[in-house]
């Protein structure tokens, strides 16, 4: 018997053609017939297939020259593959097994000595689709290189239906010529595929794990789905787990037997630290061994860091630290991988791992500043302070400065700035953004004042040095430390035309350092009552200088609320500025429709909702347009999703609800710990939720 996959349609559909078609006669049918679009599709499948059987040729000639009598044959052909379905669910284990047979048998013939038995074996495995699958990718690595080599091509080759009319249709849309685009358009899409919320996405990251040709790009599909949280109720765990273990069913392939374990968690309910650990136990051996090349270290090394993430969200951190503890020696002696490495430990909180891998490879921590910084801040974690500040003096005095010559301020670029001393000043920055990035202020403070110190304001590193940590003071309400490092820089620009161009000439918003320096000066003079008219002023000066930094109308809005007249020219600048935005908004709705690429829109809409939670307004609004922008956010972005993970907790603070708001500004908090402002913000919402509740018992 003939087996005929993928046709469209069935026998109830084919009947209910023929009833039709009933009031016709002779050439109309046949005419009907010929135009029917299932009629030519399936026409060309079955000649295809009658070309692997003897006479095949001619019978594909007959029945394309007779549509009528070929109609009637597939009307008995749909009765046998009707009743063949009835058999195949009676004896499904038996009929796997001789289709795996038989998958077996075409895949050694791609090495036979015959050229037309080779092509029609070739021919054959291609029909069989994604059920010849996994038989085809160990045939990858077969000792005979002609079965490799077509085994390859056909892997690459087959016809694979990424999508399901029962997936979401943001999957559909994803999936949609999946599988015609590059390598790296499917690792976006697979990223998108692993943001979709409510797990919407994990059949089809599940699919893409068992079925993507490219082993990277397999494993990074199952990796975003093993991020996804074991949230919601048994019956929608238990649902879920049954959809990725029928999609995997058996599959081997490392990339499924994660989600296999995965699945398992769905079906528990919880993270089942015993099964990860003897997992990974042995995909180490594998690694070890060296006897799967499609298994490596630095996939298993991934792995290991999703599985104490998880570890540590379920609270169990010993887990966590045994994990990454046993697998330290996976990470390379490459500088980027061990900074990539440590930095994740710290944000874990599993110091000890950077202390070993400090053990382990001494000399690129030696001479490495950013490396030497990690090991103190896990030194200083762990209660060491003087091995912490050791580890700090060495890292500061790793790329020190050449002595400083005594020279006039205003004297030319040429004669003050070398290059070196521009290199030299342009590590110290980057060494001083990773460490307020990580809370290290002290340790920050120092880097920079170091490149105030050797770099005028005649060096570009040396403004773009005093721009950093004014932003930084700014964020730490260190206003009048803001004017003093600023003062240099505006002096000169009152003075000196050329001076600002030339700053605009390298990329240094002149209108940003005025706007900056006048609102820190505003700030200032608020702290004492009588000067409240000059910061007024002052605010005003500023966002002129910069309209595009909301936080200037919002502190505007909040310094005098009882002054009408104050509040009613405030209230016109917020809606002008919100009027334009929503403008915008609607201009970049259509230009996501059209790229799909959100970033501009995320940021549009969440600019909008921090605006109108932090004055007045449609609070409602501005909750939906913070959780669009959520939704539009690349999480490979941290600092641009914990941003708006700070501004949906402001949206839902302004409606009153502050449970949501604290556990929102928490997420945001675990992605940017040691944001001043956000720690301000979560205290806020904390000590708002206290007052309420003292109110509610008193009453």
């Amino acid at each position: 018997m003939v087996a005929i996959p993928h046709i469209a349609w069935n026998f109830d559909s084919l009947a209910a053609f023929l009833v039709e078609c009933r009031p016709k006669h002779g050439k109309a049918a046949v005419v009907a017939i010929r135009h029917w679009p299932p009629f030519r599709e399936t026409r060309k499948i079955v000649g295809q297939r009658l070309l692997d059987f003897p006479n095949g040729e001619a019978m594909n000639r007959t029945l394309s020259n007779s549509p009528v009598g070929f109609l009637a044959l597939l009307v008995g052909l749909t009765v046998c593959l009707s009743a063949a379905q009835v058999l195949a669910q009676a004896e499904p284990q038996a009929s796997e097994s001789a289709s795996e047979s038989r998958i077996r048998e075409l895949i050694e013939k791609l090495g036979s000595d015959s050229y037309a038995t080779r092509i029609r074996a070739r021919n054959q495995l291609r029909r069989y689709g994604l059920e010849a699958f996994d038989a085809l990718r160990e045939a990858q690595d077969h000792e005979d290189s002609e079965i490799l080599a077509a085994a390859r091509y056909l892997i690459s080759s087959l016809q694979v239906s990424w999508s399901k009319e029962s997936d979401p249709r943001e999957v559909r849309e994803l999936l949609f010529e999946y599988g015609a685009q590059s390598d790296a358009d499917r690792l976006s899409r697979i990223e998108l595929l692993g943001r979709l919320p409510g797990r919407a996405g994990a059949e089809a990251l599940a699919r893409l794990a068992r079925f993507e040709p490219t082993p990277m790009l397999s494993r990074q599909a199952a990796l975003l789905l093993l991020k996804q949280p074991l949230e919601g109720d048994t019956s929608q765990l238990s649902l879920q787990a049954d959809r990725i273990e029928s999609v995997l069913h058996g599959n081997q392939r490392d990339s499924s037997t994660w989600l296999l374990a995965y699945a398992a968690d769905l079906r528990d309910g919880q993270f089942n630290v015993e099964r990860w650990l003897e997992l990974v136990r042995k995909q180490r051996s594998t690694v070890d061994s060296g006897s799967n090349h499609n298994i490596s270290s630095e996939s298993v090394l991934e792995l290991v860091r999703i599985l104490a993430g998880r570890a540590i969200e379920e609270g169990n951190r010993d887990a966590a630290l045994k994990l990454a503890a046993d697998n330290v020696d996976l990470v390379s002696s490459d500088t980027s991988d061990l900074a990539d490495h440590c930095q994740w430990a710290i944000r874990g909180g599993l110091y000890s791992v950077v202390i070993a891998l400090y053990e382990r490879n001494l000399h690129p921590f030696g001479r490495n500043a950013g490396l030497s910084y990690s090991v103190a801040q896990a030194f200083a974690e762990m209660g060491e302070q003087k091995k912490a500040q050791e580890r700090a003096d060495h890292a500061f005095g790793l790329n020190p400065f050449p002595p400083r010559e005594d020279k006039e301020e205003d004297e030319d670029e040429d004669s003050v700035v070398d290059r070196k001393l521009v290199e030299i000043g342009e590590a110290h920055l980057d060494v001083g953004r990773q460490l307020y990035q990580r809370g290290c202020f002290e340790w920050y403070d120092r880097e920079i004042r170091e490149v105030i110190d050797h770099c005028g304001i005649e060096s570009m590193t040396g403004v773009r040095a005093r721009r950093e940590i004014a932003f930084s003071l700014t964020e730490r309400m260190m206003y009048d430390k803001v004017t003093d490092v600023l003062t240099p820089i505006v002096e000169r620009l009152e003075k000196d035309a050329q001076y600002s161009q030339r700053l605009l000439g390298n990329r240094i918003s002149v209108d940003h350092i005025l706007s900056t320096f006048h609102f820190a000066d505003a700030m200032v003079e608020l702290k004492r009552p009588d000067r409240i008219a000059i910061a007024k002023e002052l605010f005003q000066q500023a966002y002129r200088e910069d309209p595009r930094n909301i936080d200037i109308l919002i502190k505007m809005f909040r310094i005098d609320p009882e002054n009408t007249t104050w509040m009613k020219s405030i209230r016109n600048l917020i809606a002008q500025d919100l009027a334009r935005r929503e403008r915008r908004i609607a201009q970049y709705e259509l230009d996501y429709k059209r790229s799909r690429d959100g970033r501009i829109l995320a940021e549009e809409l969440n600019q909008f909702a921090w605006l109108v939670a932090n004055t007045e307004g449609d609070f409602e609004k501005a909750l939906k347009s913070s959780l669009r922008s959520l939704e539009l956010t690349d999480d490979t972005y941290p600092d641009d999703e914990s941003a708006r993970l700070d501004t949906c907790g402001r949206c839902y603070f302004a409606l009153g609800r502050f449970e949501e708001a604290i556990k929102t500004q928490r997420k945001a908090l675990k992605l940017a710990p040691h944001s001043p402002p956000m720690v301000r913000q979560l205290a806020e919402f904390e000590a708002a939720q206290k007052a309420a509740q003292q109110a509610t018992d008193e009453s």
